[in-house]
């Protein structure tokens, strides 16, 4: 993480945004117990924490919703609403609550509110995405006032960092509240730092501090949050001082905000890798074919041809090139700094021709035809990468077509659109981060042989698998020695390379433009956070 403070000759410049973006008033200079105006790139689609987990959710929730236990900006797990927490023996943990946590309307938070929120998180009747996969190996147990007892199937080193997914509601007002009943206020009361006061759709959230929290306080007495998802206008609101602060910094932009004396970057690289993925378990590919259309035998099953894919694509290119340095070229599952990642594993130059020898080997001197799928609206210049890579591919003799669409529509035929259900594509784009903050939950769900009954590879739509990797992975999960375990995962991800399960791009590269009144050191977990932002001086 780095803070880049860089202060130049010339003045702010000024300019336009659309009046629905604008606040009341600008907030130009920010004060200390003042208010702090975000402008975020993704709207927040419901104050319901357990009823959509993604980022722009998960941050809003974190303002209001504690945790049982906190990761900090480097995904670390630190106390939370548990002021500490052991692991009793391989399937038994125990958490003790902190005294004198209460939420926002005076109830003490209670190991009964603990319990209620994980069964809620769920199982709320049509959610988008539930906690499941982080809690449906549990049981819950009360065995004192202030003693939560968590229950294993199996041995889970990481039990604490799964509970961090989960945000705490009370179960007083949540035993009879529905998702649209958070929308209104009602039912959105928690025990964080912010209190809500306001949310309108598209528009606006507005939050004041709880002054009565555990922690320590925010600098901020109020926060406005505001979904801009033109990156121009963001950038605008910013330099215009109608926002303090603002997500996803646009590529085009990082360059000139750099030149602004009164703009400041946070940067971070996020736990997330961007990376191709193939169709690893079909005879036969439905968007690979001969260059005449013809049917062949699925070439993805040729570690070979996996392999002159990896090595045509030039990563660092696509970074400095494509993403203007708003990510860093990928070589495994997971960045430096994370939990697993194997210090070991070089990052590949690009080779030319050395691909397309490979294809030969393989028994492709011509190449073949391949469709390259993926959105145009989930990453950072998504599409643009898409062709950078097609482009490449296109020099070892692969006839290639990229098909770019809405992520909801790709993610719903990238993991059921094929014949019977099953995952549709040949070759895709996809990324994937992980809430826990370690390599496991990447080699569980992206790398682990599918299997619907366990949970695992829920995010495999390539349908890869490697029976020696997945005993290592499910050894790893059970392993409580933190060493020992990193080794294991280690092992995992350089076996995971070497037999190019993916095809890595690149690790984004968080960007936040701020006034340079204000301090920020930038998130792993991409979140932004009122409560990581401090009054400069």
């Amino acid at each position: 993480m780095e803070l880049d403070r860089r202060i130049f000759l010339g003045g702010m410049g000024t300019l336009l945004i659309p009046t629905a973006f604008l606040p009341a008033s600008p907030a130009f200079a920010v004060e200390l117990d003042g208010t702090l105006t975000i402008g975020m790139s993704t709207e927040s689609s419901s104050m319901d924490p357990h009823w959509h987990i993604q980022t722009a959710n998960s941050s809003v929730s974190q303002h209001i919703f504690d945790r049982i236990v906190h990761l900090d900006k480097n995904q670390i797990e630190v106390p939370g609403l548990a002021e500490s927490w052991q692991s009793i023996d391989s399937n038994t943990w125990e958490f003790t609550l902190r005294d004198g946590a209460t939420f926002h309307n005076g109830d003490p938070v209670t190991v009964e509110d603990l319990i209620f929120s994980y069964e809620r998180a769920s199982n709320v009747p049509g959610a988008i995405f539930n906690l499941r996969a982080y809690l449906g190996d549990k049981r819950f147990e009360k065995v004192g006032d202030r003693t939560l007892r968590v229950i294993t199937e199996h041995a889970n080193p990481i039990v604490p960092r799964e509970l961090a997914t989960t945000a705490i509601i009370s179960k007083r007002i949540g035993e009879t509240a529905l998702p649209e009943d958070y929308n209104s206020g009602e039912a959105c009361i928690g025990s964080g730092p912010y209190k809500f006061v306001d949310y309108v759709p598209g528009q606006v959230i507005e939050l004041e501090r709880n002054e009565e929290y555990w922690g320590e306080l925010p600098d901020w007495s109020r926060v406005v949050i505001r979904p801009i998802p033109t990156g121009g206008s963001r950038v605008a609101a910013l330099q215009s001082g109608d926002v303090n602060v603002i997500d996803t910094v646009p590529p085009s932009d990082v360059e000139h905000l750099e030149n602004d004396s009164e703009i400041d970057l946070g940067r971070g690289t996020a736990n997330r890798m961007i990376f191709l993925f193939f169709d690893h378990g079909r005879d036969v590919s439905p968007y690979a074919t001969a260059k005449d259309g013809s049917e062949i035998p699925n070439p993805f099953k040729s570690r070979l041809v996996r392999d002159a894919f990896d090595l045509a694509i030039d990563k660092k290119a696509i970074a400095a090139r494509i993403l203007s340095g708003n990510g860093a070229p990928a070589e495994q599952l997971v960045p430096a700094g994370i939990f697993g990642h194997n210090p070991d594993i070089p990052l590949r130059n690009a080779d030319t021709a050395k691909a397309k020898a490979m294809l030969e080997e393989a028994g492709y001197p011509d190449g073949f035809k391949v469709t390259l799928h993926g959105p145009n609206d989930r990453f950072i210049r998504d599409s643009s990468v898409m062709q950078a890579a097609a482009q490449m591919l296109a020099r070892i003799g692969i006839d290639i077509e990229v098909d770019a669409m809405p992520a909801n529509i790709f993610y719903k035929r990238a993991s059921s659109g094929g014949e019977g259900g099953v995952p549709e594509f040949s070759f895709f784009l996809v990324g994937y981060g992980a809430a826990t903050g370690e390599v496991s939950a990447a080699l569980r769900n992206l790398i682990h042989t599918y299997d619907a009954s366990t949970g695992f590879g829920s995010n495999n739509r390539g349908r890869y698998s490697n029976p020696e990797i997945d005993l290592l992975i499910e050894e790893g999960m059970a392993t409580l020695d933190d060493v020992r375990r990193e080794e294991i995962y280690k092992t995992c991800c350089a076996m995971t390379v070497e037999d190019v399960a993916v095809v890595p791009l690149y690790y984004p590269i968080s960007v936040w433009g701020m006034q340079s009144d204000i301090a920020f050191e930038g998130r792993s977990d991409e979140r932004t956070l009122a409560m990581d932002f401090n009054a400069a001086g």
